[in-house]
């Protein structure tokens, strides 16, 4: 198989479905070190969401897997980019389960691609900032695109602080709007990442392969509201993974228009360690 699926052929629900995905695993996190309390502010400038709809069941993905890991770990894109890979579900059914996988992933990433006047899903499939991007396996012209975006004047301002507590974080989450900006388009997300992860898969077309996993995201919360008047403020407790160590843990936020997926403004914390 060639990682593509026509999503014409799968049913969905409504164009832009309500995110509250679960962690893929229930069991809380022992006691352990916790990490210290941190905050994020984001900046003047727009960052750009890379949103890698990917699973462990094709065999085209892991290259853009590996790629998502290099430009997360590229220090002169800190703070200009918010990578987060997505594990889709429909490939479960074809010869390896991914553990990593979300049925509320496959929705939002129809939900975008059927913004974007399209009915195809596909793997690895790269958004930026709410939009297919083809480019993205070619460094140059996918760099200029960023820097386009990072040239911008961000329209919404974001606030993360992340609280640990016993085999959790509660998050908080606050901003506002540009002026210009509907708030009742408005939506906030709030993701719980995880570094550091690998799988050795058994079946499928990655069989007999160990593939290593970073930015995965484990749960997604949203949309959120935004006042009247374009300010917001949530709080999110987010269970930890059993296997997940807080320096392995991350949160993303952003602020995307409802109705035709752009973000317009994207923020990153990791856990902050003493």
């Amino acid at each position: 198989m060639n990682g593509r699926i026509d999503d014409a052929r799968r049913r969905h629900g409504g164009p832009w479905p309500s995110l509250v995905l679960s962690l893929a695993v229930a069991v809380l996190l022992p006691a352990a070190a916790p990490a210290a309390p941190c905050r994020a502010h984001s900046g003047p400038q727009q960052a750009a969401l890379i949103e890698l709809y990917t699973s462990e069941g094709c065999s085209s993905c892991p290259p853009a897997d590996r790629w998502l890991a290099e430009l997360a770990a590229d220090p002169a894109l800190s703070g200009q980019v918010v990578p987060l890979a997505l594990h889709v579900d429909y490939w479960d059914h074809l010869g390896w389960r991914d553990r990593f996988a979300q049925s509320g992933f496959s929705a939002r990433q129809r939900a975008l691609t059927a913004a974007q006047g399209s009915t195809t899903v596909f793997t690895p499939q790269v958004m930026v900032n709410g939009r297919t991007a083809l480019n993205w396996s070619r460094s140059p012209a996918f760099r200029q695109h960023i820097a386009a975006i990072n040239a911008r004047l961000a329209a919404a301002d974001l606030t993360l602080e992340i609280i640990p507590t016993s085999g959790a974080w509660q998050v908080q989450i606050q901003g506002r709007l540009q002026p210009h900006l509907s708030a009742a388009r408005a939506g906030v997300f709030v993701a719980l990442y995880q570094n550091g992860l690998a799988s050795p898969v058994t079946a499928g077309e990655n069989a007999a392969r160990q593939l290593r996993h970073e930015r995965v995201t484990r749960a997604l919360i949203g949309p959120l509201p935004v006042a009247a008047e374009g300010r917001f403020a949530h709080d999110h407790r987010f269970r930890l993974p059993a296997e997940a160590e807080s320096r392995d843990l991350g949160v993303a936020a952003f602020v995307q228009d409802q109705t035709d997926g752009q973000v317009w403004q994207a923020l990153a914390l990791a856990a902050c360690l003493e």
